[in-house]
């Protein structure tokens, strides 16, 4: 947990590794005493999560990275889609009546950044980018750290790198307009984008830890 002062009153960031099922234990220890939940997802997929029964999920798009990382990461669980942390959230807050705040950008958002960010080369790169993390030897000894490691192997890309930087900044706007309201949020945020949202709420909104 990364806790902050903000405001006035507390942002705890919890990280979560992306699809391993043991996460979302870790959602549901936290889960409980804050007066609002928000989580780095956008409003559209948070929406999905909720009516994931009705909706069926099996239709759900999964890039090659997506397909490789999820057999990379299968060596510390089970890996399922949707993320088991985030569907918790979800699941607790709507047991409760409560709204899970949609941290991350938009569907139109994402597109509109992706479009800027990652070039056509970089896209058409991508191919080779998934067979290198299939071949790569990682030093991770534990899934946070293989999220990141995996993070920046990615990152390497200058598209997906400023892409991921956007996501970031988004987060922690949302998170600092909702601390405006909020005297306390807990925000599930996945594990490799977490300290870069953490250093943004220090830096840019004055958040103490």
């Amino acid at each position: 947990m990364i806790s902050f002062d903000m405001d006035g009153g507390t942002v705890d960031i919890l990280p979560v590794v992306n699809g391993l099922m043991p996460e979302a234990e870790k959602v549901r220890s936290a889960y409980g005493k804050y007066e609002a939940y928000g989580a780095s997802m956008g409003i559209e997929g948070l929406e999905a999560i909720r009516m994931r029964e009705q909706m069926g999920m099996g239709g759900m798009e999964v890039s090659e990275l997506d397909i490789v990382y999820s057999k990379r990461m299968s060596e510390f669980g089970e890996v399922v889609a949707p993320s088991p942390a985030f569907c918790e959230i979800v699941d607790l807050c709507a047991k409760d009546g409560r709204q899970v705040i949609p941290l991350d950008m938009s569907d139109y958002e994402y597109d509109t950044a992706y479009i800027e960010c990652v070039s056509a080369i970089e896209f058409t790169a991508e191919h080779r980018l998934a067979k290198k993390g299939v071949r790569r030897r990682f030093a991770a000894t534990t899934p946070e750290d293989l999220a990141r490691e995996w993070d920046r192997m990615v990152s390497r890309v200058r598209g997906y790198r400023e892409l991921s930087r956007r996501r970031e900044k988004h987060i922690a706007k949302e998170i600092a307009e909702t601390m405006r309201f909020r005297g306390t949020l807990l925000a599930i945020v996945e594990v490799e984008r977490a300290d870069g949202v953490a250093a943004l709420l220090e830096e840019e909104y004055g958040a103490l830890q």
